[in-house]
């Protein structure tokens, strides 16, 4: 008897020592049902702790904190490595949506390393000009849905322009926007516009706006045949070849765009064509003026444009797809897409600058282009845009063919009919290989 109250008395002595060391009920913690179960990386096309890194981070955090189905995004650095996404897209039970150029998504849509989303996006296309959406489909099936991108314009130097007396609302043509580079080269001591011609990326994009403006195109509608072979585009190189290049800088046939953007904020040319960097890098460097906005479209060209896609690997399984679906459905919406131009973060100026626009056709309503609407111009270049690679084996074409075939003509190392003859031979050469 007593061994057996000994017994029950030591466990109620262990009971009441296990009570007195557990927390009261209140400060138990807790776990939260909204707390995050899935985890999908994203992967963009900068280093995730540059400036605009920590842009897009910001935005990837508003979906983290709004949505409650437990999915949490966690963005990783990335680039453009064709070879690197590749790999990466191949791998086993993938958990990664991924940022793509736009010529990079038919490429893997048609290697089959992408998620048909045709399906889960129905409708979406009335958000973005169709000739915006057609860059993320392979044979009618989507495979990127448009993320944010740029588009170029004519920018201008305020103050060259009122110098020379000229109105930019004269601008309307490419007469009169020669009429303008005369007046600035006759009473300023800047030149009139900023070309490239060096053999790089920045000669095709450029000369290329000129191409579709005068009623070329580089392909086919089927992507499998060279097109540019006509008098429209020859049209067009002479005109930025010889009437552009009499009011250009006297470097410009082995300038690239950066040497362009060091003229134009010298005040050594009136005009240059660039994307809404161009406009911060004035702001960045002190305002020594301002700048003016024209669309290309007034005066008869199209804009280069560079859109960026939201794309999901074909071997993500089939609950993190509907989960990456609601993430890209939160990253198209207004919200989110005003979010872009809340801009990256200059440390050395302690200011914030855009570096890309969204791209969405409505976004011009939208609260902060209604406050801001001098980069409504910046929206419009998507609307009949000029496709620097049309089709994925235009890339080769590009850096094989026409490019150091361009930078020829301009030095005028070869004619502009045989320059578009031998596109056309080597052209569909290659092309041929792809299809």
């Amino acid at each position: 008897m007593k061994k057996t109250a000994k017994t029950i008395l030591a466990c109620l002595i262990v009971l009441s020592l296990l009570t007195a060391c557990e927390a009261p009920l209140e400060l138990q913690p807790s776990v939260s049902p909204s707390q995050p179960t899935n985890t999908l990386s994203f992967r963009i096309t900068w280093d995730s702790y540059s400036g605009r890194g920590e842009a897009i981070q910001k935005i990837v955090d508003s979906f983290n904190e709004e949505n409650s189905s437990g999915l949490n995004i966690s963005m990783i650095s990335g680039d453009e490595d064709v070879a690197a996404i590749e790999a990466l897209l191949q791998a086993a039970d993938n958990d990664t949506i991924f940022v793509l150029p736009y010529r990079y998504v038919q490429h893997f849509a048609a290697k089959g390393y992408l998620t048909d989303l045709t399906g889960s996006f129905i409708g979406t296309e009335k958000l973005f000009y169709p000739s915006l959406w057609k860059l993320g489909t392979v044979d009618g099936s989507v495979y990127g849905i448009p993320w944010l991108g740029h588009s170029m314009c004519l920018l201008y130097n305020k103050t060259l322009l009122k110098e020379a007396g000229v109105s930019p609302e004269s601008i309307v043509s490419l007469d009169s926007w020669v009429a303008a580079m005369d007046a600035v080269e006759a009473k300023t001591g800047a030149k009139g516009v900023g070309l490239v011609g060096a053999e790089s990326n920045d000669i095709s994009w450029m000369v290329n706006q000129f191409v579709y403006g005068f009623g070329s195109t580089l392909v086919n509608d089927s992507g499998m045949e060279v097109a540019v072979n006509n008098g429209n585009a020859k049209a067009a190189i002479e005109f930025y070849r010889d009437t552009l290049g009499e009011h250009a800088q006297a470097t410009w046939k082995d300038d690239t765009g950066k040497e362009v953007m060091e003229y134009f904020l010298n005040q050594q040319i009136a005009f240059e064509f660039q994307g809404i960097w161009g406009v911060t890098d004035i702001e960045k460097n002190g305002a020594p003026f301002e700048v003016g906005i024209i669309p290309l479209s007034d005066i008869g060209i199209c804009s280069e444009v560079g859109p960026m896609m939201l794309a999901i690997p074909a071997n993500m399984s089939e609950e993190n797809k509907k989960s990456a679906i609601a993430f890209i459905n939160y990253m198209i919406s207004i919200p989110a897409q005003e979010q872009i131009m809340n801009g990256e973060y200059s440390p050395e100026h302690d200011a914030y600058y855009p570096f890309r626009t969204p791209i969405r056709l409505d976004m011009s309503k939208s609260e902060f282009f209604s406050s801001n609407p001098e980069y409504i111009s910046f929206l419009s270049g998507f609307e009949n845009p000029s496709i620097d690679v049309p089709c994925p084996a235009w890339q080769t074409v590009k850096d094989t063919v026409y490019a150091p075939g361009l930078h020829k003509v301009m030095t005028g190392e070869i004619a502009i009919d045989d320059f578009l003859l031998n596109v056309e031979t080597e052209g569909n050469k290659i092309l041929s290989m792809y299809n």
